[in-house]
């Protein structure tokens, strides 16, 4: 994607990488009739979680790692790592139908990245699956992040944007959204595996919260 397209799409300066049309943090408005708000328990546990074939997270992360501000999941040295000597503060910015969320970036590379942690929903990576699935042309199944299952999505292959979600329960995940600077654009990276990396951090981070 053109870069004045994806930073056009940020609808508010440039330390928003979330587009105006994607309301919900990484997970894609629901469709007419779709079955993430409708979970069937007969291909799932009794909380009807996971479905649309969205994997079972076997060993939990329990949810009070989320309870804190969600830019402080990260420290400034690991953002500086990230976006360069030029990354900003975090700055808090959540959404209703999500739940907290941060935002970074750098002025002079415009590249940047979110932090949000999918908790109001309680649909964790099946939302994913039942939502955005059908309606990104890129939508990966990783190995795992830290351990945890995970799928990476973005518009296009070579999109700027990406956006890694984590599923670190059932029921809550952790999405990370990454839109990369002028460099690590030019040079080829692909904007999932950036994506990738700061999800790993961020998951780290909360799995010492966690004592693990």
């Amino acid at each position: 994607m053109k870069r004045v397209v994806a930073m056009a799409g940020a609808c508010v300066a440039v330390l928003v990488v979330v587009g105006c049309s994607n309301v919900s943090g990484g997970e894609a408005a629901p469709n007419p009739g779709s079955s993430a708000v409708r979970p069937s328990s007969s291909a799932a546990g009794v909380s009807g979680l996971p479905h649309s074939g969205a994997p079972v997270v076997v060993d939990p992360l329990p949810e009070s790692v989320l309870a804190d501000h969600p830019c402080e999941v990260l420290t400034p040295e690991q953002v500086r790592k990230v976006l360069g000597a030029g990354a900003s503060e975090g700055e808090r910015r959540d959404l209703g139908s999500v739940g907290p969320g941060c935002d970074w970036g750098n002025k002079e590379s415009l590249g940047g990245f979110r932090v949000g942690f999918s908790v109001v929903s309680r649909q964790g990576l099946s939302a994913q699956y039942a939502n955005t699935k059908p309606q990104k042309a890129v939508f990966r199944e990783l190995d795992s992040v830290v351990g945890f299952p995970a799928v990476a999505y973005k518009d296009s292959e070579d999109e700027i944007v990406c956006t890694v979600a984590v599923g670190i329960a059932n029921e809550y995940s952790v999405v990370t959204t990454v839109t990369l600077g002028f460099e690590r654009e030019s040079d080829g990276t692909d904007s999932c595996v950036a994506a990738e990396t700061v999800s790993e951090l961020v998951v780290n981070s909360l799995k010492a919260k966690a004592g693990r």
